[in-house]
Formats: C-alpha cells, sequence, structure tokens
C-alpha cells in the first residue's frame, strides 16, 4: 500500500485531510462519547496521532505504526524464548511476565486508536 500510495498520490490527499480539522475540536466532540476517567489515554492517544500526522505526514504515522507492530513481533519472540527458558529452568522471570501482560493490553488498543485515527481521514469528505 505505501508504494501504491506513492505512485497514486493518495498520501497528498490524506495530508492535506490530515491539516484540516482542528485537533482540540475533535478532540472535544470525541471526548463526549468516551467515559471520563483522569487519564483518558484513548483519547491521548488519538490526540497524538493527529498531530503526528500534521508534523510529519501521513505516510510516516504509517512508517511508525509499522514500526511499532515490528517491534512488538520482536518482544513477541523475546518472550517465547524467556518462556521457554522459564520451562527449562523452572525460574520465572517475573518482570518478562509483566512486560508481556502490559504489551498484551496495550498492543490491540494502540492498534485500534490507530485504525480509527486513519478511517477518519479516508470518510472526512464523505
Amino acid at each position: 500500500m505505501l508504494i501504491e500510495y506513492d505512485q497514486n498520490g493518495m498520501w497528498q490527499v490524506l495530508d492535506e485531510r490530515a491539516a484540516r480539522p482542528d485537533i482540540d475540536d475533535v478532540s472535544e466532540r470525541w471526548a463526549r462519547g468516551l467515559v471520563e476517567h483522569p487519564f483518558p489515554i484513548a483519547l491521548l492517544s488519538l490526540q497524538f496521532n493527529r498531530r503526528y500526522m500534521k508534523e510529519h505526514g501521513v505516510r510516516a504515522f504509517y512508517e511508525m505504526t509499522a514500526r511499532y507492530v515490528d517491534d512488538l513481533t520482536a518482544n513477541t519472540r523475546r518472550w517465547a524464548d524467556a518462556w521457554a527458558t522459564e520451562a527449562t529452568s523452572g525460574v520465572i522471570d517475573r518482570v518478562t511476565t509483566v512486560e508481556c501482560d502490559l504489551a498484551s493490553e496495550e498492543a490491540p488498543m494502540h492498534c485500534d486508536i490507530c485504525k480509527k485515527t486513519i478511517t477518519a481521514l479516508l470518510y472526512l469528505d464523505e
């Protein structure tokens, strides 16, 4: 998709769309649909994504998220190795277990918010 969008000019279209919405206005609208929390991570993540796209471009946002997924893959291999070591040694690495648990919660939430951020751009003109 990256190369296809390079060739057909879609990145420029998405950059133009990403530049249009006022982040605070969009955040206020989306905040009304969220449950209030002292640290509204979903809303802050959406704001970060929008700002990142405005500052670096939508293609760079895609590249950043691809690196994030690559890092998750590398961590999954690391955790699998740690669990294999635990199985053979009988010694449990509690820190690795907590790290894995946190990532298993963080990754789906962040990935889904990234999808929602870009989806909003795709449908902005409809």
